[in-house]
């Protein structure tokens, strides 16, 4: 549609139009293992309570990293023009949240 719209400017040869403006970081959708505030996310969770299932719903996906111990490292990065933070979290083999770092 946006090329539409640029393509459809450029033939009517109208000067005066300006192309949408970007959406704000805090309206535009999020990517598998971003999150918006790294001190945020880790607020909103529970060590000993939540579990996979509840990280999934609350921030989605993750990178993960497995460990044959049957543990999962979860990291999550700030969505920004340069992410300053990282949320990291640490399940046990029973998927329950044992530990959090915001780094």
């Amino acid at each position: 549609m946006r090329a539409l719209l640029v393509f459809a400017t450029v033939l009517g040869g109208c000067a005066l139009l300006q192309p949408p403006s970007p959406k704000p970081a805090a309206l535009t959708s999020l990517g598998a293992g971003e999150i918006h505030s790294a001190p945020g996310a880790a607020e909103a969770l529970v060590i000993g309570s939540s579990t996979k299932a509840d990280v999934r719903a609350a921030l989605g996906e993750g990178s993960v990293v497995d460990f044959t111990s049957g543990y999962e490292v979860w990291v999550y990065r700030e969505r920004s023009p340069t992410p300053s933070a990282e949320l990291v979290l640490l399940f046990a083999p029973s998927g329950v949240l044992t530990k959090t770092r915001v780094r």
